[in-house]
């Protein structure tokens, strides 16, 4: 009996030893520029709602002026729906004001993000502090604007401060 309890627990040792990967989470100091921001107006072209993270995709026009489709990762839908976000907030046409962290190199995708929708004001996303560790924490408003989208800025409105933090930012 002892034998069958050492043999069963070193296979449970063995098991949880080669599942460990699987409970790490990513990190995004690798990925993501935390040295420069895109802030633009948008029209939302695509949202999916889907694990590990909702994204939300739009066009937008570089300083050249060729059209670029972007997008953007935000919380799982499990943080979503805690921040008060559902699988119908966007919708294909929404008109946006999107400020994110873009990715490294010349990919078309960003994060971070703190959205507005025009018309009506309503605020989703972070409070401007990106990062989740202390390497990584910058203010995003603070940022220079990456290059080649310097046209493509917009005001964004002033935070209130009045929305809690999402989970997000926490």
């Amino acid at each position: 009996m002892t034998r069958k309890l050492v043999g069963l627990f070193v296979m449970a040792l063995g098991f949880l030893t080669i599942c460990t990967p699987m409970f790490a989470h990513h990190g995004t100091s690798g990925v993501y520029d935390f040295t420069h921001r895109i802030t633009t107006k948008a029209t939302v072209k695509e949202y999916k709602w889907a694990n590990p993270h909702v994204q939300v995709y739009w066009t937008l026009k570089n300083d050249k002026g060729e059209e670029e489709t972007w997008g953007i990762e935000t919380v799982s839908p499990g943080n979503a729906l805690a921040n008060g976000w559902t699988k119908n907030t966007f919708k294909v046409g929404d008109e946006l004001l999107v400020s994110f962290i873009p990715a490294k190199e010349d990919r078309f995708f960003g994060n971070c993000p703190q959205i507005v929708f025009v018309a009506d004001g309503k605020r989703l996303g972070g409070r401007g502090t990106c990062g989740g560790g202390g390497a990584e924490a910058v203010e995003m408003n603070t940022l220079p604007i990456k290059p080649g989208y310097t046209k493509v800025e917009v005001e964004m409105p002033k935070d209130d401060g009045k929305r809690p933090a999402s989970v997000q930012e926490r």
